[in-house]
């Protein structure tokens, strides 16, 4: 059994166990709701369904590590946080668009193009590397710039 195929019997694993566990003290009620109507359903009903319990699982699964490890996590991180909450918030949208930025300027003008494609038989821009690197960056700064 390969590493893919463990992965997805776990989050299926996952995904059918967790809901069982929120019955007790997280379970909700449908208190002061209007009544179920049956509504028919297309065949294709059954996996919006499955992928619905899927998710549910998944996020009830994070729910229970956020809550078993932020004991342990909070007082490492606090610091980091107060730290940050201080620091004025465009800055650190600039920096990090300057670091990506940088980095992609470093990559094209600063690393030789002999070291970075290396028994390149091909000397096209689409076989180097330096090219992907810079596209591959993208979206990251468009995700920046956005936010």
């Amino acid at each position: 059994m390969n590493v893919y195929t463990k992965v997805i019997f776990f989050i299926l694993f996952v995904s059918i166990i967790c809901p069982l566990f929120s019955i007790g003290a997280f379970a909700q009620t449908n208190e002061n709701t209007f009544k179920d109507v049956d509504i028919p359903k297309a065949d294709v009903s059954f996996i919006f369904h499955f992928a619905d319990k899927v998710v549910d699982g998944w996020l009830a699964f994070l729910d229970g590590l956020g809550r078993t490890f932020d004991p342990i996590i909070r007082p490492i991180f606090r610091p980091i946080t107060t730290f940050l909450e201080r620091t004025y918030q465009p800055w650190a949208k600039i920096c990090a668009l300057g670091l990506f930025i940088g980095t992609m300027l470093w990559v094209w003008f600063g690393m030789p193009k002999e070291y970075v494609n290396l028994g390149r038989k091909n000397k096209t821009v689409w076989t180097d590397l330096r090219f992907w690197t810079i596209i591959s960056m993208l979206p990251h700064i468009i995700v920046y710039f956005y936010f």
